[in-house]
């Protein structure tokens, strides 16, 4: 077993960049100390965890770390989000990020494996697989998955915008993650200060996020709103636009 922590995470990163070059995608790589991530999950995702690892939890606990890997979308699908013409939104265009959306996560899921098999470790899926048909509320995903956005930002990968999505320095708001449980030693990321400051682009795209303090669950309300735009995957990114085309941070993000 490797016990040098840099050889170890460039060997892990090599794999990444070379499958990103393959497909000609960019994206971003980063670990977490998994005590950290642990910490900040919903219990039932802590149970998620208890289930996999099994007796190995506590060694995970002490020394384990968690990989995140985020593929982006490219800049010109984000231009398809909420497109009006006519007075009308064209919800062929907006299909064509559904559809990305789900290019995406194939593309994650596929790296994720190649990476957990390489050196035996376990990955988890972009998505929870969960067929919309079987969900009654959104507290239905939780027990399915872990929430990579907490992996990603212990793994200094970006920030928890308004939004609540991780927001890169380099690429915001536009990429989506996935995560890898490792026992080996790797270099670690920290986690970094939310850097909205007074922007409140994707605030004012979304009545739901903008009043989302005054709402019981405002994930709820947000999917419900996603199934009632009715698009080929239950998905909406009106907020990932705005925080990418009118934000504060527009100017670095292109």
């Amino acid at each position: 077993m490797l016990d040098n922590k840099k050889e170890n995470t460039l060997k892990i990163r090599d794999i990444f960049f070379n499958y990103l070059q393959r497909i000609n995608y960019e994206g971003i790589i980063g670990v977490a100390k998994f005590s950290n991530v642990y910490k900040d999950l919903m219990p039932v995702q802590q149970g998620k965890l208890k289930n996999v690892l099994g007796n190995k939890l506590g060694d995970f606990l002490k020394n384990g770390s968690i990989i995140s890997i985020g593929i982006c979308y490219p800049s010109n699908i984000i231009d398809c989000i909420n497109v009006k013409e006519n007075g009308k939104i064209n919800k062929i265009k907006w299909n064509k990020y559904a559809e990305e959306y789900y290019h995406l996560n194939l593309m994650l899921k596929e790296i994720g494996a190649q990476i957990a098999k390489k050196f035996n470790f376990f990955s988890f899926p972009p998505t929870t697989g969960v067929p919309a048909e079987n969900i009654t509320n959104v507290i239905d995903y939780y027990s399915h998955t872990i929430s990579h956005r907490v992996v990603a930002e212990h793994a200094g990968l970006g920030w928890r915008g308004k939004n609540e999505l991780l927001i890169s320095k380099i690429h915001g708001p536009i990429v989506r993650f996935t995560s890898i449980l490792a026992n080996i030693p790797l270099n670690k990321g920290q986690k970094m200060e939310n850097q909205c400051g007074e922007c409140s682009a994707c605030l004012d795209a979304c009545s739901i996020l903008k009043k989302k303090e005054l709402l019981k669950d405002y994930r709820e309300n947000c999917r419900k709103y996603i199934i009632s735009l009715g698009l080929k995957h239950d998905i909406c990114g009106k907020c990932i636009k705005a925080c990418y085309i009118d934000s504060i941070f527009k100017e670095k993000f292109k």
